[in-house]
């Protein structure tokens, strides 16, 4: 095994130490939150989806601010690529922690929740403008390459939605389910959409190890 291979094993190691602490720790805490009485597990799984984003995106986003400690954890080729990319990854960073807290809103709302419909309906205009202004400003940004992978992405989510969604529907049109909760198709909707973004790099080759 060569040191550059030793090396980037190691960096997959503390990359995914750190995100693991980051995330578990978020994660054992809100599911600690969330075993509160009257909690539903709609409401624990649009949240868990919520932290996943938060977290992913607040990692993302510390080491696109700060190169130095970001070549190490993120995967990048060193730190001049990851100031090339800066751009880009902060508008995901920023959209993607917007997605995490209008989710998290949406965790304690409702009829008798502790979250205002005020601060939730703010909370999901608000992300929805940011991420759409961020949006068009990113596509400006990108080359054939990543718009390619940014409609591949697209593409994957709608692939695993869908079949769920309309399995679900014929399912309960037969009587043998329950209608999903509204709380529940949106975690499905986002979950979707990460597990489809995670597709396309990975048959691109962006989540080898570099």
């Amino acid at each position: 095994m060569t040191t550059l291979d030793q090396a980037k094993i190691r960096k997959t190691l503390l990359a995914f130490v750190l995100g693991a602490l980051g995330g578990g720790g978020a994660m054992a805490a809100f599911l600690w939150l969330g075993f509160e009485p009257g909690w539903r597990v709609e409401q624990v799984a649009v949240g868990g989806v919520g932290i996943v984003y938060l977290v992913t995106g607040l990692f993302t986003l510390g080491g696109a601010l700060m190169p130095g400690m970001g070549a190490r954890v993120l995967n990048v080729a060193d730190r001049e690529e990851l100031v090339e990319m800066r751009k880009m990854l902060v508008g995901s960073s920023v959209s993607a922690i917007a997605l995490g807290v209008m989710l998290l809103a949406l965790v304690g709302s409702g009829p008798g929740g502790a979250v205002p419909d005020v601060v939730v309906l703010a909370a999901v205009g608000l992300s929805l403008l940011t991420i759409g202004v961020i949006g068009v400003q990113q596509w400006r940004l990108y080359d054939e390459l990543w718009r390619q992978l940014s409609w591949e992405s697209s593409a994957f989510a709608m692939s695993l939605l869908l079949p769920i969604l309309l399995i679900w529907g014929v399912a309960v049109h037969l009587g043998w389910l329950s209608a999903m909760d509204p709380l529940l198709v949106i975690a499905v909707a986002a979950a979707s959409m990460l597990v489809g973004a995670f597709i396309a790099a990975g048959r691109r080759g962006m989540l080898t190890p570099r």
